[in-house]
């Protein structure tokens, strides 16, 4: 998989441990992304999932939202994913990064199980949405709960720790979307530790990816004002009466020497 960049856009993942967040500060620290927890199991809501998705949202992150699955098997996945898209429809709008899957414990027992049981979620979630969700997992699960096939079309978020070397493609995967790189962060507007995440390229490749600005249409030819029904009488009086041309527009701007014929001629005409 590929290295970590100093230019890839940087974000975090929090969740209810993270109490009430300050999210204008947290976008002037440069995190400009935000993964939120939603859900657990199949009736588990965090209790700051809206608070958090309405604050980094108006704080200008891009928001996306993780189910932390306990499912043991694929009878469980109906009523996760079910659970999970309850959860966050009221703030859906506002997601613009992958839903995603978090698997990190093994309820499911074997290896078979597991994969049969993420695999059978992956695809409800597919047929719910239309979407894949994307995947957040670590090393050693893969290593003993996945196999080598069943997710390589799945996109990844992946957490790892280790700073003193690149990451080895694992359970198909060649390449992250996201990397977790510490659980242990500081950042201004949270208290206490944060994970850090940053996103495989830099914030213009985010944005462009996730949330593509919407093309502003042209502006549409002027049309000249229609003046008001007076001006057009009085052109025509002058007109008809001073023999003004016709070519002269009453929103034309009135020079001296306009104004100069028109007295003139009134003078001859209506002077005496």
């Amino acid at each position: 998989m590929q290295v970590r960049s100093s230019s890839n856009a940087r974000g975090i993942d929090v969740s209810h441990w993270q109490g009430v967040i300050n999210w204008q500060q947290v976008r002037a620290e440069g995190h400009v992304f935000a993964f939120i927890k939603a859900s657990e199991g199949k009736s588990v809501k965090d209790k700051k999932f809206i608070a958090n998705v309405q604050g980094a949202t108006m704080a200008g992150l891009l928001v996306g939202a993780y189910h932390f699955s306990r499912a043991a098997s694929p009878a469980d996945v109906k009523a996760e994913v079910d659970y999970f898209l309850t959860v966050t429809d009221p703030v859906e709008d506002s997601m613009k990064l992958p839903f995603v899957l978090d698997i990190e414990t093994n309820e499911a027992g074997s290896r078979t199980n597991t994969v049969k049981t993420v695999r059978a979620w992956v695809d409800y979630f597919k047929q719910r949405t239309g979407i894949f969700p994307m995947i957040y997992t670590f090393p050693n699960f893969i290593d003993t709960s996945l196999d080598d096939s069943s997710f390589r079309d799945i996109k990844l978020w992946y957490a790892y720790y280790n700073k003193d070397s690149s990451p080895n493609d694992r359970g198909g995967w060649k390449e992250w979307e996201f990397l977790q790189y510490s659980s242990s962060g500081t950042v201004k507007g949270i208290s206490g530790n944060v994970d850090m995440n940053e996103y495989k390229g830099s914030e213009a490749q985010l944005r462009a990816a996730y949330d593509p600005k919407t093309t502003i249409p042209s502006e549409p030819p002027e049309v000249e004002p229609k003046p008001p029904q007076w001006k057009e009488t009085g052109k025509q009086w002058l007109v008809d009466q001073l023999g003004i041309s016709e070519d002269w527009k009453s929103t034309d701007t009135l020079d001296v020497g306009t104004l100069g014929t028109i007295l003139a001629r009134y003078a001859n005409k209506f002077g005496k």
